[in-house]
């Protein structure tokens, strides 16, 4: 994502921090509650831009694989006097990058899905936590 893309947090923030405080409500702090907001924010674009990273590498990967595998087929029958086993043994080496790099692709999707669940994960469990301190009793009280 470019710089121009990049959402502006700290200016969406300020905005609905003024535009809360004009409704004056009794008992909320409106600066807590963007702050809060802001933070799940932040840990989405935070899990996108690692899920479409993984995506990005995922076809990289792809194409990188698409062309040694056809690297190989073109040179194989490019040399079509090779006997039967060297073309077998070709299509073999063949066969294996392509299962190695399906495997490599595989880890590499499951990790970026890792990755950004992780964020999304960890921001809900700050929120739980802040839930359960809310609705705990105050001893004060």
């Amino acid at each position: 994502m470019s710089a121009s893309q990049t959402p502006d947090i700290q200016t969406l923030t300020d905005q609905i921090n003024e535009m809360l405080a004009k409704f004056n409500m009794p008992g909320v702090d409106p600066s807590a509650l963007v702050e809060e907001q802001s933070k799940n924010i932040e840990a989405v674009v935070q899990a996108t831009q690692i899920a479409n990273k993984g995506a990005y590498d995922v076809a990289e990967k792809q194409l990188e694989l698409f062309r040694a595998a056809s690297s190989q087929l073109l040179a194989m029958f490019a040399d079509a006097g090779l006997a039967g086993k060297d073309r077998a043994e070709l299509a073999k080496q063949a066969y294996e990058m392509a299962l190695n790099g399906s495997r490599e692709i595989t880890k590499m999707a499951s990790k970026a899905s890792e990755d950004a669940f992780a964020i999304a994960r960890q921001r809900m469990t700050e929120n739980f936590e802040q839930f359960r301190k809310a609705a705990t009793p105050r001893k004060d009280a």
